[in-house]
């Protein structure tokens, strides 16, 4: 398993997830509109963004949590049992606390 790999791709994700988020802040920023038509629109994808906001964010806290656990050297640890995390479960979510059977346990 190539660390500097997932960290080089973890980067590129938390770089694309804080764009969004930027975005999302720059909407609540904006003025709504003060046609009534066009404000029932703007209104109607609060809803969405707010989901896209919160998602967004939780996702860098798990990069930021992530990079955290490889700088500490417990990133292959599972944070309930502490046994190995599985390379091959850290490949494809990388963001991940948790072993296969913990996971299994809270799911």
């Amino acid at each position: 398993m190539d660390m500097q790999e997932i960290k080089r791709s973890l980067m590129a994700e938390l770089s694309r997830l804080t764009g969004r988020a930027d975005r999302i802040d720059e909407h609540w920023r904006e003025a709504p509109p003060a046609d009534w038509e066009e404000l029932s629109v703007f209104r109607e994808n609060d809803e969405v963004i707010n989901s896209l906001d919160a998602r967004a964010k939780t996702q860098i806290l798990e990069i930021k949590t992530a990079f955290q656990r490889m700088d500490e050297g417990i990133w292959q640890l599972c944070s309930a049992c502490g046994a190995e995390i599985q390379e091959a479960r850290l490949e494809a979510l990388p963001t991940t606390t948790l072993c296969v059977k913990c996971a299994a346990a809270v799911a």
